[in-house]
C-alpha cells in the first residue's frame, strides 16, 4: 500500500541518435517526420475533440527541430508553433547530446538562435532535458545560464556510468562561478516508462527485468503496469524520496530514435480511470514538467562544479579522427582570430564548419553492432560518416583560412629560396615565440641568412627537414597580436672543419670526449639541456631524469606515471568480444589485465643546433609495431615540445594505450579545461560524479607556488586518473588528494561492448607541448596554453 497519493509525469519523446540505430542522415529525416507526425496527431485531436487533443511530444534535442524548419512548408511552420503554445508540443534547449568535445562558442551560438527564433515566434525557452549521455560540462552550465534556461531535466543512462549524488529522482540546484543557478532533475533511464509497461506489446524488454523481475503472473497489461508501478514507487518512498510526483520517459518503442505512439495517452487514460484515485498518470510537456514542480521543489540543496562525463572514454576508440577534430577546432578559431569582423570569411563555410563540428561532438560513435559484427556494411558505413563530419569542419575551417591568409599578403608560392615572410602574434599576450616556414626545396645548400625588416637586425635560424623540403625556425620578440615582417636570403654553407688540436672528436667525427670546447654534443646519447629542464636516458633503463632547473625540482615520479614513457595495457577475450566487455562495469580493464611498460631500446639524435635540439626515444612496446617520443627542447626557451608515434597493430583484445603525464610536485595543484571552464579534478566536482577520466579542451595546469607548469595534450584530449589496475570504484567526494592522482594521456582504448570502435590499428603521432611561465593566475594560464597552441602564423608575401 503506498503512502501517498502520487502524481506520474510522462514526457514522450525520442532519444536522439545520429547514428546507432542506422544510417545517420536516415535517423535525421525520421526525426523530422516525427516532429511532422506529433504534430498532426495533437492538431488532429484537437479539431475532432478526441483523446489525441491529450497527446504531449517532447522534441529532445533543437537539432532535429532545426532540420524541421528547414524542411516544413509555412503552414506546416504554424502548425508546430501552434502546438508549442497549446502545450503538445515541448521543446528543449539541448542542440544535442554531447561529449565534452563540443565547443562552448559554437554551442553557444547555436543555442542563442534557438532560443531568439523561438522569441520571435511568441514561444519562451526556458527548458533543456538530456538523455543517455553521463554527464555535462560546466561550460556548457555556462551555455544553458547565458540563455535564460531555467531547468534541466536529466535522464542518465548507467551502462559503464553513474547518475550524480549518489541518488536518482533527485532534484538539485547546478551553480556556476558566477552564482547563476539551474534547477536540474536528475531523473532515470530515458525509457523508464517502456520499463514500466506503458506500451503493450511482446518485444522483450531487458529493463522491465532488471527493476521488477519475470513476468510470472496471468495479469492484464494495466493490472501489469500498475504492479511495475506501485513496486517503484514503493521503492522511492523507502529510500526517501519526498514529494507526491515523479517523472518518467517514454519512447514509442523500447529502442532509440523511437517514433510517437498515440498508444500511450489511450494506456494513461484507462490507468487513470482504473487507478487514479491512488495513482494519477499525467503527460506533460517538459515545460509543464518544471511549471508544476519548481515550486515544490524550491528548497532544494545548490551543488557547484563539474558533472564529469563517464561516456569521455569513447572519444579514445577513434583516435585518429579526434585528433582531425580538434585540429579542425583550432583552425576554425584561428579563423575567428585572424578574421574577427568576418569581413573575408564565407559565412556558409564558417556554418559548414560549425554544423560539423556539432555533429562530430554529439554523443553516438557508430551503429550498435561495431563491436559485435564489425564486418557489416552499415557499421563501416556509420564510422566513415562519423569521421566525415571532423574532416567537413577541418576542411570548411582550411577553406576560409586560405582565403584569410591570402587577404593578408599570403603570395600562395612556398619555393622561392629568397624572400619574405609575414609572422603574425594571435595572441594577445607579448614575449618570445618561435616562428618557423618551409621552403619546398628538396635541396637547400648552404644556410639561411633571416633579417627582421623593421630593425635590420640578423637573426640566428636552423634548419631542419620538412616534408616538403625544409624548415626554417627562429625566436623572436613579439608585442600583443604584432604583425612582423622578415627577409629570407640563402648564404653561404659555414665551412666546418676538425679542431685536431682540441681532444674533443676523433677521425671518425664521434663527440664522444668529455671537453670544455663542446660540452653539448657529448652529452646527447644520455641526456638533453638547456636553462630550466634537463632530461636523461639510458637505454635498458628508460628516462631517467626529468629535471626542473628552475625550481630545482625533479619532475620525474618513479613507477608507471614515468614521464615520455609508453605504456600498454590489455584484457585478453575469454568469452565473447561483447561479454568480457560488459562485464568490465566502471572499470576500463579486467581483472586479469596485463600491463606492459615500454622498454627503452633506441635513443637517436635527430637535430642539434642554435634554436633547439631533438632526439628520439624508440620503445620496444606489447600491442604496437612501432612506438617512439620525440622530444624537442629549445635552448633559450623555457618549452619543450614531444610528440608520441605509433604503428598500433589489430587486436579484437581490450586494449588501452596511455602516456604518462605526471609530475613529481605534491605541492601542485592540478587544473583542467573543459569546454572553457576550469577545474579541479576530482574537487571541482558535483559529489558522487566520475573522477576516473576526464575529457579536456586544450590540457592540464600544474600550479605551485611560484611557478606554472603547462601541459598541451593537442591531438589526444583525454586523461586518465589515477593507478592503473582494476579496482573499486570511488565517485568523487571532493577530497583534496583526489587531485593529487597520477595523470596519464589516454591515447586509445576499445573498451566498450557496442557502438565505439574496436579497431585501434593505424600509424599517427600524438603532439604535445610543455610550458615553465611564471605566474599563479590560472585563467591567465590556460589562456596562455590555449593561444601557444595557434603558435606564430606565418606566410610568404
Amino acid at each position: 500500500m503506498l503512502g501517498r497519493k502520487w502524481t506520474f509525469y510522462i514526457l514522450h519523446h525520442s532519444h536522439t541518435d545520429i547514428g546507432y540505430t542506422d544510417l545517420q542522415e536516415r535517423i535525421v529525416y525520421n526525426h523530422i517526420d516525427y516532429i511532422r507526425t506529433a504534430v498532426n496527431i495533437a492538431k488532429e485531436g484537437h479539431k475532432v475533440g478526441t483523446i489525441d487533443k491529450s497527446f504531449k511530444w517532447n522534441c529532445e534535442t533543437y537539432y532535429c527541430v532545426e532540420r524541421f524548419l528547414e524542411e516544413a512548408t509555412e503552414e506546416e511552420k504554424q502548425d508546430f508553433y501552434s502546438m508549442i503554445k497549446s502545450n503538445n508540443i515541448g521543446l528543449s534547449a539541448t542542440y544535442l547530446n554531447f561529449t565534452d568535445l563540443v565547443d562552448k562558442k559554437v554551442l553557444n551560438k547555436r543555442t542563442k538562435e534557438m532560443v531568439q527564433h523561438f522569441k520571435a515566434q511568441g514561444i519562451d525557452i526556458k527548458s533543456a532535458m538530456n538523455a543517455d549521455v553521463n554527464g555535462i560540462s560546466l561550460g556548457t552550465l555556462d551555455v544553458l545560464l547565458d540563455n535564460g534556461i531555467e531547468f534541466l531535466f536529466t535522464n542518465i543512462h548507467t551502462h559503464h556510468g553513474m547518475y550524480p549524488l549518489y541518488q536518482n529522482q533527485k532534484p538539485y540546484y547546478w551553480e556556476n562561478k558566477e552564482g547563476k543557478r539551474l534547477l536540474v532533475f536528475s531523473g532515470e533511464h530515458y525509457n523508464l516508462g517502456n520499463a514500466f509497461g506503458l506500451i503493450d506489446n511482446d518485444n522483450f524488454n531487458p529493463m522491465t527485468e532488471n527493476y521488477f523481475g519475470k513476468n510470472t503472473k496471468p495479469l492484464t497489461h494495466l493490472e501489469r503496469l500498475k504492479e511495475n508501478i506501485v513496486k517503484y514507487l514503493t521503492s522511492c518512498e523507502e529510500n526517501g524520496y519526498n514529494y507526491n510526483f515523479i517523472p518518467a520517459c517514454v519512447s514509442g518503442i523500447f529502442c532509440d530514435n523511437a517514433p510517437p505512439n498515440t498508444d500511450i495517452i489511450r494506456t494513461i487514460a484507462a490507468f487513470n480511470e482504473a487507478y487514479g484515485d491512488e495513482i494519477h498518470l499525467e503527460m506533460v510537456t517538459l515545460q509543464e514538467f518544471y511549471d508544476n514542480i519548481k515550486n515544490q521543489v524550491k528548497d532544494v540543496p545548490v551543488y557547484k562544479g563539474d558533472l564529469n562525463d563517464w561516456w569521455a572514454n569513447g572519444v579514445g576508440s577513434t583516435p585518429y579522427g579526434v585528433k582531425h577534430y580538434k585540429d579542425a577546432q583550432r583552425m576554425y578559431h584561428l579563423c575567428e582570430k585572424l578574421d574577427n569582423q568576418n569581413m573575408v570569411s564565407k559565412k556558409t563555410l564558417m556554418r559548414e564548419a560549425e554544423d560539423n563540428l556539432l555533429l562530430y561532438a554529439e554523443h553516438t560513435w557508430g551503429h550498435s553492432a561495431t563491436i559485435t559484427n564489425p564486418y557489416d556494411t552499415m557499421v563501416q558505413n556509420l564510422d566513415i560518416r562519423k569521421t566525415s563530419y571532423a574532416s567537413k569542419a577541418h576542411e570548411a575551417s582550411a577553406k576560409n583560412l586560405n582565403r584569410i591568409m591570402h587577404s593578408r599578403g599570403d603570395k600562395l608560392r612556398y619555393y622561392n629560396l629568397n624572400g619574405k615572410v609575414k609572422a603574425i602574434n594571435v595572441s594577445d599576450k607579448k614575449g618570445k615565440k618561435v616562428v618557423e616556414f618551409y621552403i619546398e626545396a628538396w635541396e637547400y645548400k648552404g644556410e639561411v641568412k633571416v633579417i627582421c625588416e623593421t630593425t635590420g637586425r640578423e637573426i640566428k635560424t636552423q634548419i631542419s627537414s620538412h616534408p616538403r623540403g625544409v624548415l626554417i625556425s627562429f625566436v623572436d620578440t613579439f608585442e600583443a597580436n604584432e604583425e612582423k615582417v622578415y627577409i629570407y636570403e640563402q648564404a653561404a654553407a659555414k665551412i666546418e672543419t676538425a679542431n685536431l688540436r682540441v681532444a674533443h672528436a676523433g677521425a671518425e667525427r664521434i663527440k664522444d670526449i668529455v671537453n670544455n670546447y663542446d660540452s653539448k654534443s657529448y652529452k646527447l646519447p644520455y641526456q638533453i639541456e638547456n636553462d630550466y629542464f634537463k632530461i636523461a636516458y639510458e637505454i635498458g633503463k628508460g628516462v631517467t631524469s626529468f629535471y626542473n632547473k628552475v625550481d630545482n625540482v625533479e619532475m620525474l615520479k618513479e613507477g608507471d606515471a614515468r614521464f615520455f614513457t609508453p605504456i600498454y595495457e590489455n584484457t585478453k577475450i575469454r568469452t565473447n568480444v561483447y561479454e568480457e566487455r560488459r562485464i568490465l562495469g566502471r572499470n576500463i580493464r579486467g581483472l586479469h589485465s596485463k600491463k606492459y611498460i615500454g622498454q627503452l631500446v633506441e635513443v637517436k639524435l635527430i637535430n642539434n643546433g642554435e634554436i633547439f635540439t631533438t632526439i628520439e626515444l624508440i620503445y620496444e612496446l606489447k600491442g604496437t609495431y612501432f612506438s617512439s617520443v620525440v622530444i624537442k627542447l629549445y635552448n633559450t626557451l623555457p618549452k619543450l615540445e614531444f610528440k608520441y608515434k605509433i604503428a598500433k597493430t589489430l587486436s579484437t583484445d581490450i586494449e588501452s594505450i596511455y602516456l604518462p603525464l605526471t609530475l613529481n610536485d605534491l605541492d601542485a595543484a592540478l587544473y583542467i579545461d573543459k569546454s572553457d571552464a576550469i577545474m579541479r579534478p576530482g574537487i571541482d566536482q558535483i559529489p558522487g560524479t566520475c573522477m576516473e577520466y576526464y575529457l579536456v579542451d586544450n590540457g592540464l595546469v600544474y600550479e605551485s607556488k611560484e611557478n606554472t607548469i603547462l601541459i598541451q595534450t593537442k591531438d589526444a584530449p583525454l586523461i586518465y586518473m589515477g593507478e592503473l589496475k582494476h579496482h573499486p570504484i570511488i565517485l568523487c567526494d571532493n577530497k583534496e588528494e583526489n587531485n593529487k592522482r597520477d595523470v596519464y594521456s589516454w591515447i586509445m582504448n576499445n573498451t566498450w561492448e557496442t557502438n565505439f570502435k574496436m579497431d585501434l590499428s593505424g600509424i599517427v603521432e600524438f603532439n604535445y607541448t610543455l610550458d615553465l611561465i611564471r605566474t599563479t593566475d590560472i585563467e591567465k594560464s590556460f589562456k596562455t596554453m590555449k593561444d601557444e597552441g595557434y603558435g606564430i602564423v606565418t606566410f610568404m608575401i
